[in-house]
């Protein structure tokens, strides 16, 4: 039966015990990170060769060392989160300034408002609807990529 389910001995009655005594409960639940323990640990894996073959060239392609893809697979998996590579973040970090950016011309376009606010005409409606594109445009941005690294990291569990 163990082998069926693709485990040892021991682990077939680790879960069956577990699922006995209700405390498997919290095994699906993402995890919540814990600041107080974000530094890291060595922890060594052992798998067949042709796991880590393809684990070295998932993480080629993510620009990432194979022990890196590893670990940032078991983070999205335990915390349901996307974890972001190097690009992903430049990506994000950029937007961010984009959208920054836009916010200091809002501003400006407020503070112009209230010094002269019988003068209408100094905000263009056309300026408006530029930043508000921007603002469009930089939310899409950052909500493809966080669903690009969401689905990359995705694994299917089956459930149908």
């Amino acid at each position: 039966m163990a082998k069926t389910r693709g485990l040892s001995e021991s682990e077939l009655l680790r879960a069956v015990i577990l699922a006995v005594t209700g405390e498997d409960g919290d095994a699906d639940q993402p995890i919540e990170p814990d600041a107080e323990k974000a530094d890291t640990a060595r922890m060594t894996v052992r798998m067949p060769r042709f796991l880590m073959e393809a684990a070295t060239a998932r993480g080629k392609v993510k620009g990432m060392a194979p022990s890196r893809w590893v670990a940032a697979l078991v983070q999205s998996h335990l915390t349901r989160q996307p974890v972001m590579t190097d690009d992903e973040l430049a990506g994000l970090l950029a937007s961010n300034r984009e959208l920054a950016a836009v916010g200091r011309n809002i501003n400006q376009i407020a503070r112009a408002l209230n010094e002269a606010f019988h003068e209408t005409e100094r905000v263009k409606i056309e300026r408006l609807a530029q930043l508000r594109d921007a603002i469009v445009k930089q939310r899409a941005a950052m909500r493809a990529l966080v669903r690009a690294s969401q689905n990359s990291w995705a694994a299917d569990d089956g459930a149908d």
